[in-house]
């Protein structure tokens, strides 16, 4: 629900609902390729010695996980899919004006606290790896990047 409402355009009808349930289906074996691609890579590190085994348990988990829960995305959506009154009640839910305005605050926290964060391990990386450094500082101006650029593209739509 996190992200729902925050990337699918809104819906006022049962049958716009249902339209974007089949869409939103549709993206599901990209993401469950994601999480095969995820333990296929685990496998590969698997072979390359115990300094990976970590990376290989940590992968391994997210593919699973991933995979799981594409699953389990898909047998909702068909639900909902196969009963009106569950798919009224969801969109009902879905895109009520507070929820919807409490992801949206939600993300905007998450990302100002994010870049805080990032600000922060910068300073403090910077006397110890300017690996991490720059890996964060890519990060937060890929971040920025992002954020100019969705504002120009919704600023544009909407």
């Amino acid at each position: 629900m996190l992200f729902k409402s925050s990337i699918w355009e809104p819906v006022n009808t049962d049958e716009e609902y249902r339209e974007t349930l089949k869409r939103r289906k549709k993206f599901i074996p990209v993401l469950m390729l994601g999480g095969a691609a995820s333990i296929a890579v685990s496998l590969i590190l698997m072979q390359s010695g115990e300094e990976k085994e970590f990376l290989a348990g940590l992968y391994m988990g997210i593919g699973c996980g991933i995979l799981g829960a594409g699953a389990v995305w898909f047998l909702r959506i068909r639900s909902l899919l196969k009963d009106e009154k569950k798919l009224r009640m969801k969109r009902l839910q879905e895109y009520d004006e507070r929820n919807v305005q409490l992801n949206l605050k939600a993300h905007n926290t998450a990302g100002v606290i994010l870049i805080f964060t990032g600000y922060v391990i910068m300073l403090v990386a910077g006397f110890f790896s300017m690996e991490v450094f720059w890996t964060v500082w890519a990060l937060v101006m890929l971040y920025f990047a992002l954020f100019i650029t969705g504002r120009i593209i919704y600023g544009k739509v909407m």
